[in-house]
């Protein structure tokens, strides 16, 4: 029994330290990408936990994906007493909740990298005529 319990510790360790080098790979590729649209470091380590929950939720929902693969979207049950039926799949259920999470944090981090931009852009735009005339000269 001992060794069966370490067997399954060490699984679970392999696994956890796996999914952690994933989640790493996803948080760096989102910072590259955040980084490449121009967004300054203080920006990134401010979004740096929406960054890292949005990594895990990524790593998660493809392990989901591979996981439901094969399954039907509904699934029959019987309660007893003689209630049967069909209901969705729970792994369905679940995958829908955490898509709409994993949405929610890609909005806020590209609403965060969006307002930024708007900000550089409104350096950008002139603020009277004068300025737009002499902008359109000098170009």
């Amino acid at each position: 029994m001992q060794r069966r319990k370490e067997q399954q510790v060490n699984f679970n360790f392999g696994k956890k330290k796996e999914l952690d080098a994933r989640k790493r790979k996803e948080v760096n590729r989102l910072k590259k990408l955040i980084k490449a649209l121009g967004v300054d470091e203080d920006r990134i380590k401010l979004l740096l936990p929406t960054i890292e929950n949005v990594a895990w939720m990524c790593v998660k929902l493809e392990e989901a994906s591979d996981a439901i693969a094969t399954s039907d979207v509904a699934i029959p049950y019987d309660n007893g007493g003689g209630q049967k039926g069909i209901r969705q799949n729970p792994h369905f259920q679940g995958y829908e909740s955490l898509w709409k999470s994993y949405i929610l944090g890609m909005t806020q981090i590209m609403g965060t990298v969006g307002a930024q931009k708007d900000a550089k852009s409104e350096k950008l735009r002139p603020t009277s005529v004068i300025q737009l005339v002499r902008s359109r000269k000098e170009a």
